[in-house]
């Protein structure tokens, strides 16, 4: 948005976007149960998550891995006969990263958070089918009312921890925690426990993911079965957890060409968002299910955007594909978004967006090659064998990020196996790979070409044609973090002064990075509000959540009330936790 929003355009703008909640994390449980659209994949994934053994639930941000464990969860809490269920999210686990500088056990300190997260859980569970609405979980260990809740508080706002907090800190184990939930279940009449870990990918910190998987391999038993929400390719399980071995992986992801898939968005924005389909037809919502690509969420925001720009009959097409395109450039922004926070990945992100550009150019060209047929191309064929650690990395952050969907290995031949990835389908209609010769934009041709049959074979690539074509000269790799100082790059890995200035080099901590970046990033911030905030010299994150009492401070800024105060502290906190999972 450029240029200075009136006060009616401010007010609109937020009325509209707090007019449903799209992250599940944050939808009130009411809504999780009347506005969940089953079907055999949801109602599948559901009684696993309900089953014994431990899972891993996979897919990109916003596929419903969240509103999927919580759905469980509460099918647990309503319903005697199935076992003690435990929802907690670790999404806050980068908060901690700071203790490595401060303390020498700060693995031992992560290993204590995440049980005492897993307590917290367990607290709210008892409370609802225990029959005891003030029970305090700490009595367990002997301690006061709330002590458990301070110590992480503590923990994820690197206070210092007093004495108590560190005997808390040295009593908790997974043995002691395992009793309490057996405990626990007995107490509630379940005859199990299951443990639904949400954002367990903890894909910024892999020594707290070692630390994660040695309390999942310690907790996990007949009796107690943990369920971790990770993100497709990136997760690192390290050389002692075994995934295939250790339990069961299932994809939350749904599958564009699934033949439920258009029923499944439909409803969903029905029962979230009814008005969002007010006017819009049924040929652009459609399109808009497929440029949502698989993610609920997304589909919920092309809606919004749509109903934001006020269409006309004659504008719906324009307006539909000048959505899309927004969309599109979202989706590559976060993608970016990862560089910005994990230095090291700098090259592979700017590499990786150019690869992606040359898989849409090359699934376009082909559309144009079958535009006289009743076939499409949306899948790339890529041989196994091209593939080393450096350009596998590259495209597990894209599918990651949901650029890529991830489609079955395919062989064509003796020792000639393909790795076949999806490219996002909005990434395809921004760039007309679906109207191939027309001059305007009809909705429903686009829809007719998405809905033709995929050719047989792939469209079969290799990188080194993917790479020219798109004028990438570089060799993959991974980035040194420069200097602190003068921000001169390093020159090897394990270099301890700066080469320019001398000054002893610090890796620089995720953790700071986020912090540093500008409140103008935010997304879901109007322009007022960032201006508003700015005057107050709150320029970055972590400006604001360095505020003792952020709420109370932001309303003293002109305009800025509880309403806006509480609005701009809930999308800060949500854009944190999305830059920290």
């Amino acid at each position: 948005m450029t240029g200075t929003p009136d006060v009616d355009d401010q007010d609109f703008d937020e009325t509209l976007d707090d007019s449903f909640e799209e992250r599940a994390d944050h939808v009130e449980e009411n809504v999780i149960k009347s506005g969940t659209a089953t079907g055999d994949q949801f109602d599948e994934i559901v009684r696993v998550l309900c089953a014994r053994g431990l899972v891993l639930l996979v897919g990109p941000r916003g596929c419903g891995k969240t509103h999927l464990m919580r759905y469980a969860w509460l099918e647990c809490v309503e319903h005697k006969d199935r076992p003690f269920s435990v929802y907690t999210s670790l999404n806050r686990y980068l908060s901690l990263e700071p203790l490595s500088r401060a303390r020498t056990d700060a693995n031992g300190l992560f290993h204590s958070w995440v049980l005492a997260r897993i307590l917290e859980g367990a607290q709210e569970t008892f409370r609802r089918v225990g029959g005891s609405s003030d029970y305090d979980i700490g009595t367990e260990f002997g301690l006061e009312t709330g002590r458990l809740a301070k110590l992480v508080k503590a923990l994820e706002r690197n206070f210092q921890l007093d004495p108590v907090d560190e005997m808390v800190h040295r009593e908790l184990s997974v043995e002691a925690v395992k009793r309490v939930l057996a405990d626990l279940a007995t107490r509630s009449g379940r005859t199990r426990t299951v443990l639904l870990l949400d954002d367990a990918a903890l894909t910024l910190s892999p020594a707290f993911m070692t630390e994660f998987l040695d309390i999942l391999r310690v907790i996990k038993s007949p009796e107690i079965a943990p369920k971790c929400s990770i993100y497709p390719g990136t997760t690192v399980f390290g050389t002692r957890f075994h995934a295939d071995h250790e339990g069961r992986t299932v994809s939350a992801w749904a599958a564009v060409d699934n033949a439920g898939y258009g029923a499944m968005m439909q409803t969903i924005a029905e029962r979230r968002y009814p008005e969002g389909l007010s006017g819009i037809a049924p040929e652009a919502r459609t399109l808009l299910q497929y440029a949502a690509f698989g993610i609920p969420r997304a589909y919920l925001t092309l809606l919004r955007s749509v109903q934001a720009a006020k269409p006309t009959k004659s504008s719906m097409g324009s307006t539909v594909t000048k959505v899309i395109r927004a969309h599109r450039d979202n989706r590559i922004r976060e993608f970016r978004s990862l560089g910005e926070k994990v230095v090291e990945l700098k090259t592979l992100i700017r590499v990786g967006e150019k690869f992606f550009d040359g898989v849409v150019a090359a699934m376009t060209a082909r559309n144009e090659e079958l535009k006289g047929k009743r076939e499409k191309a949306t899948v790339l064929g890529i041989e196994a064998k091209e593939f080393d650690p450096l350009s596998s990395r590259m495209v597990d952050l894209l599918a990651e990020a949901g650029l890529l969907h991830r489609e079955e290995e395919v062989s064509h031949g003796r020792d000639r196996t393909y790795r076949r990835f999806t490219p996002h389908l909005a990434a395809l209609i921004a760039e007309r790979a679906f109207s191939p010769g027309e001059r305007g934009t009809s909705l429903g041709n686009i829809v007719e070409f998405i809905a033709r049959p995929n050719e047989k074979h792939p469209v079969r690539r290799n990188f080194t044609t993917l790479f020219s074509a798109q004028g990438i000269n570089e060799t993959l790799k991974l980035d040194l973090p420069p200097c602190q100082n003068c921000q001169t790059p390093r020159n090897a890995e394990k270099q301890k002064f700066c080469q320019n200035c001398g000054s002893k080099l610090v890796d620089e901590l995720i953790y700071n990075r986020i912090m540093a970046m500008e409140i103008n990033g935010v997304p879901g911030l109007t322009e007022f509000l960032i201006r508003k905030m700015e005057s107050a010299n709150i320029k970055t994150v972590g400006a604001l959540r360095a505020l003792q009492d952020p709420g109370t401070e932001l309303r003293k800024i002109h305009s800025i009330a509880q309403a806006r105060s509480d609005r701009i502290l809930t999308k800060v906190e949500d854009y944190v936790d999305e830059m920290m999972s």
